[in-house]
C-alpha cells in the first residue's frame, strides 16, 4: 500500500492543503515537492497569508492528492495525508527548497521571488489511501 501512496505523491504536483485556526478551516490549492523518502512535503506561502497564520497557531494539517489529472477515465486514486506543518527557519535550506519548487513549477516563480515567501514543511504522520470508492487503507509513517 505504501508503494501506491509514494507513486501518487511522486507523480502528482497539486494538492489541497487544509489548515485550521480557532475552529475555522481553510483550504488552499498548492503545488508541492516531496523529500527523497516521501515523508515530508514542501510548499511555498507568504508570511501574510491565512495558511501561514493558521500553521503558526495550529500545526495539524491535512492534504488531499488525487490522480484525476493522470487517470481521466481510469480508476481514480486519492490520498489524504495527515501531518504536522512548520515554517522552515533555516535560510540556506529554505533557499534550496524554494529553488527546487520554482524549477519544478514555473508558475511559482513570482511567488518564489517575493521577499515574504517562506517554505512550509509538512511531516507526514499517517495517510488514508483510497484505491476505489469501496477500498481504503490507513498507512502509518514511522518517524526515524
Amino acid at each position: 500500500m505504501k508503494s501506491i501512496l509514494i507513486d501518487i505523491l511522486l507523480n502528482n504536483n497539486l494538492c489541497v492543503l487544509s489548515t485550521c485556526k480557532n475552529n475555522i478551516p481553510n483550504s488552499s490549492l498548492m503545488q508541492y515537492i516531496c523529500d527523497s523518502r516521501c515523508t515530508k512535503i514542501y510548499m511555498l506561502t507568504l508570511k501574510e497569508s491565512t495558511k501561514y497564520d493558521n500553521i503558526i497557531n495550529n500545526s495539524n494539517v491535512s492534504l488531499l492528492i488525487d490522480t484525476r489529472i493522470h487517470n481521466n477515465k481510469q480508476q481514480i486514486q486519492a490520498a489524504t495525508l495527515y501531518g504536522e506543518a512548520s515554517i522552515l527557519d533555516d535560510k540556506s535550506v529554505s533557499k534550496n527548497i524554494i529553488g527546487q519548487l520554482s524549477n519544478k513549477h514555473e508558475s511559482l516563480l513570482n511567488l518564489a521571488s517575493d521577499i515574504n515567501v517562506c517554505v512550509v514543511e509538512i511531516t507526514i504522520k499517517s495517510a488514508l489511501l483510497l484505491e476505489n470508492v469501496d477500498k481504503s487503507s490507513i498507512i502509518s509513517f514511522d518517524q526515524d
